[in-house]
C-alpha cells in the first residue's frame, strides 16, 4: 500500500520469533506475551477482532493449559484449554443472564456441571425465575402415598393401629409412616351384612368387620412426608387423634 505496516515487534532467536513480543494480525486483532520457534508458547494475551480476549497459557499457537476467555458481552470462562478448546474442568459466568456454570468440558461442549444464580439482580438480562436452592425451607411439604398391595385400602371408622415411624437417618428429614393391613380382608368386610355394626360378632364364615373385637381388620398404607416446616409433629397429632376417637 505503498506504507510499512506494524507485523511483529519482541525478541528473536535463530531467525525465529522466541521470548517476549507482540504480533499484529490486524487492526484490531493482536497477541502480546511468549514466543517460541515462532509460535505463540507459553503465557499470553490475545485480543480477538470482534472483542473477545483471551489470556493464559498457549502451546502450537493455541491456547492450552489453564486460561480465561472474556467475551465482548462481558460473559467469560475460566479453566482449562486443550487444542485451542475448553477441556476439563472450569466455570463459565453468564454474567448477562445472571448464572454460573460450573462444570466439565469436552472439545468446547459443557458434559456435566451445576447451574447456579450468580449476580441476577444486576444481570442485564435476567432470567424469568430464580433457580431454586437444594433443601430451601421455602419450599411446600410434599405427601406421597405408596401402595404395596394392587388394592387399594377403603376407609375405615378407625385406624387399627398407631402409626410406626421409620427410623430417621442423620440430616434427613423425610418421615415414613406405615398403618398395615391385608387388603383381600377389607374387600370381603365391604361384601358382610350391611346391618352388621362395628364391634359385633361376625357370622360364621365371615371374615369380620373393621376394628370389631373378634378379628380386627388393618389397612396397607404408607406416607412419605418431607418436614422442612415441622409439619412432622402435625401428622403426628393427626395420627394419634384418628387412633383416639
Amino acid at each position: 500500500m505503498g506504507k510499512p505496516r506494524k507485523v511483529y515487534s519482541g525478541w528473536w532467536k535463530d531467525d525465529k520469533k522466541s521470548g517476549y513480543g507482540i504480533q499484529f494480525f490486524g487492526p484490531k486483532e493482536y497477541y502480546e506475551g511468549e514466543w517460541c520457534g515462532n509460535q505463540r508458547s507459553g503465557w499470553g494475551r490475545m485480543y480477538y477482532s470482534n472483542g473477545d480476549i483471551y489470556e493464559g497459557q498457549w502451546l502450537n499457537n493455541k491456547p492450552h493449559g489453564e486460561g480465561m476467555l472474556r467475551q465482548k458481552n462481558g460473559n467469560r470462562y475460566e479453566g482449562c484449554w486443550r487444542r485451542g478448546m475448553k477441556n476439563g474442568s472450569g466455570r463459565f459466568f453468564h454474567l448477562d443472564h445472571g448464572q454460573l456454570f460450573e462444570g466439565f468440558w469436552v472439545d468446547d461442549v459443557a458434559k456435566c456441571g451445576t447451574m447456579i444464580d450468580f449476580g441476577r439482580d444486576e444481570a442485564p438480562e435476567p432470567t424469568q425465575f430464580p433457580i431454586p436452592k437444594v433443601g430451601s425451607t421455602q419450599q411446600s411439604p410434599v405427601a406421597t402415598p405408596e401402595r404395596q398391595n394392587t388394592a387399594p385400602p377403603q376407609p375405615h371408622p378407625a385406624w387399627p393401629g398407631p402409626a410406626q415411624p421409620s427410623p430417621a437417618q442423620p440430616g434427613n428429614r423425610q418421615v415414613l409412616f406405615s398403618v398395615r393391613a391385608s387388603p383381600w380382608r377389607l374387600a370381603a368386610a365391604h361384601k358382610a351384612d350391611s346391618t352388621s355394626k362395628v364391634g359385633s360378632t361376625p357370622k360364621a364364615g365371615s371374615p369380620g368387620l373393621p376394628c370389631s373385637s373378634i378379628q380386627p381388620l388393618t389397612a396397607s398404607l404408607q406416607i412419605k412426608i418431607l418436614d422442612p416446616d415441622g409439619v412432622l409433629e402435625e401428622a403426628l397429632a393427626m395420627f394419634k387423634k384418628t387412633e383416639e376417637d
